[in-house]
């Protein structure tokens, strides 16, 4: 019976780990100076999930992408066509620490932060 609970609890273990490292963290994207007090419907969305960057987005046209370390240093860029498009993107090089995401193109310039451990 031993046997059987020390087996069960690190069954138990093993399946939380394996949760906990396919967690999705999704990154609250804002508007950066918004010019009107309109509702802007187009915000991309971003998470990001074991080193993996994921943004879509729902409006079209061009759009760059860029993410600064915590000391404002630019350690990744893009620019891609949104067009309803889902793009990912592997950060497992750019190292740990707090992130600043910034996506700018035809609805506006977008901010969100993230952590990568």
């Amino acid at each position: 019976m031993r046997h059987f609970a020390l087996t069960f609890i690190f069954a138990l273990l093993g399946a939380y780990t394996a949760l906990a490292t396919d967690d999705i963290t999704r990154i609250l994207i804002y508007q950066i100076n918004p010019t009107t007090r309109s509702i802007v419907e187009d915000i991309p969305e971003a998470s990001i999930s074991n080193d993996v960057l994921t943004v879509s987005f729902n409006g079209s046209g061009m759009y760059s992408l860029y993410i600064e370390d915590n000391f404002g240093v630019t350690v990744y860029t893009s620019a891609l066509p949104a067009n309803g498009m889902e793009y990912d993107y592997d950060l497992s090089d750019i190292g740990e620490g707090l992130f600043r995401l910034v996506i700018s193109g035809t609805s506006g310039e977008y901010e969100g932060y993230f952590t990568i451990q």
